[in-house]
């Protein structure tokens, strides 16, 4: 498979859902037309931010259409495939390549962690089933499995791992250490919501997948610094992101959507049952309030596209 360089925001986008838990797919779509207005280089789903862990089948195969649909070639559709056993995350990976699917995102399975081989063999077998190019994801669950070596012999010797998504613990020592061992050749892309992105960019690092709350933001940063604008970078990075990062990192599942309804991307805010943790108190609530206008992420959306 071509491997092609992602110079920009590869945002994973949430689901969006009514009141009823049923999926919204007006909002789904504003999703997409925002992410494409705001510059992505590429379009994704099934992440962490997308809860994908609460979807059903029916609706993942609704998703990925809508998406598809959406995006209508301007940029790659990525799809995540984790699942809690490797047959289901292969199974996952055609379904995603017949409806259309770019590339493909694989972390390993969350509970009953692999060994190393049996890790590669996965990977190898997820190649063999799909002609796509293939994301390893590498969670905080994995990255003692996921070490920088096997990661490097993945890419050197399965067909089509293409690239890694580096965002397990002590990810930015990880990252130097991949970069070092592959000499630049296998790509690296930035997650963990945006977390270190300034440090990632300075470690040579070109592409970020994150949630979908402040695109607009990650996206200036990414390009200034690209643009050998770094100071530029940085400030929009310490001045705008920082701020409301402090609250958004631990109540990442929650913000997320309630900042893209506070914009007027999606018309509800609400979660996948059940919650991952219980709501911010009053307080926090009036604080991160209070970041979001002064960092001016309380303006609406306008939508052009």
């Amino acid at each position: 498979m071509q491997q092609k360089q992602f110079l920009g925001m590869m945002p994973i986008l949430p689901t969006a859902i009514l009141p009823d838990g049923t999926l919204d797919e007006k909002s789904q779509r504003r999703l997409v037309r925002y992410g494409l207005q705001s510059g992505a280089v590429a379009i994704g789903h099934f992440g962490f931010a997308s809860e994908f862990h609460k979807i059903s089948d029916t609706d993942r195969r609704q998703l990925i259409k809508i998406i598809v649909d959406e995006t209508a070639g301007r940029v790659p559709v990525f799809i995540g495939v984790t699942a809690q056993g490797f047959g289901i995350s292969i199974n996952y990976a055609k379904e995603a390549e017949q409806l259309g699917a770019d590339i493909i995102m694989a972390a390993l399975p969350l509970i009953n962690l692999p060994d190393s081989e049996a890790a590669f063999s996965f990977y190898q077998k997820l190649s063999q089933a799909v002609n796509l190019p293939i994301i390893i994801q590498d969670v905080p669950e994995s990255a003692n499995v996921l070490s920088p070596e096997l990661v490097w012999r993945m890419y050197q010797e399965i067909e089509n791992v293409k690239y890694v998504k580096a965002e397990g613990s002590n990810f930015v020592p990880k990252i130097e250490q991949i970069m070092q061992l592959s000499q630049g050749k296998l790509e690296v892309i930035g997650g963990a919501g945006g977390r270190h992105m300034i440090h990632l960019l300075r470690l040579g690092v070109t592409s970020f997948m994150t949630g979908t709350e402040a695109l607009e933001l990650h996206g200036a940063v990414v390009k200034a610094f690209l643009a050998n604008e770094k100071d530029e970078a940085a400030q929009l990075y310490f001045e705008k992101i920082l701020p409301y990062f402090m609250f958004y990192e631990s109540y990442s599942e929650e913000l997320l959507k309630s900042m893209l309804h506070l914009r007027g991307i999606i018309d509800h805010p609400d979660v996948i049952a059940p919650r991952a943790k219980p709501q911010m108190s009053e307080i926090e609530g009036q604080e991160f309030r209070w970041i979001l206008d002064r960092v001016g992420l309380l303006e609406r959306w306008e939508e052009f596209l």
